[in-house]
């Protein structure tokens, strides 16, 4: 679809090329930048949790901040330039983006998620804290799945050209 479509099965070819710019602008490697604290580990592992739980024909976006402004109503606070949904329709000029949510909501579900089911696994099997944890991992569940969120690129054509990131896991 996308020319711009990136698909990563790893963990660290996604950093590598998350963090391209700040590798490539130092002259360091993955290794070398994470020992040195160059890089926002935390936030790019939440948006790896993230695009592991993302449905197949999911992506995520990311936007210049004038076709953000352009596109959004939002009035809540920041403006959101990431955004997952999925791409529906193209022409050769620009994607039709539909039930797109701001990436950074669903990234803190994903977060939680993968810490309750950490917190599941090393709980006893027949205990009330598992029960209460699985049934906390089910309702974030349900909260991913459904994103609550009122969708804020309902259903827009975005231009090709300016699309500055468009990712997808593979599993």
């Amino acid at each position: 679809m996308v020319d711009a479509l990136r698909t990563f099965a790893d963990y660290d070819s996604f950093a590598r090329e998350w963090h391209s710019e700040t590798l490539k602008d130092r002259d360091v490697t993955l290794e070398v930048a994470r020992k040195r604290g160059l890089l926002n580990e935390q936030d790019t592992r939440r948006l790896w949790q993230l695009l592991g739980l993302l449905d197949e024909d999911d992506v995520f976006i990311q936007l210049p901040e004038w076709i953000a402004e352009e596109k959004t109503n939002d009035v809540q606070g920041s403006l959101a330039t990431t955004f997952v949904g999925y791409l529906s329709r193209e022409t050769e000029d620009a994607v039709l983006f539909k039930e797109s949510s701001p990436a950074h909501r669903l990234m803190q579900i994903a977060h939680k998620i993968q810490s309750l089911e950490n917190r599941v696994q090393n709980t006893a099997v027949d205990s009330d804290r598992r029960k209460r944890l699985t049934d906390k991992l089910e309702e974030e569940h349900r909260r991913f799945e459904t994103r609550d969120d009122i969708p804020y690129l309902s259903d827009e054509w975005l231009p090709k050209s300016q699309l500055i990131t468009v990712i997808r896991r593979s599993e």
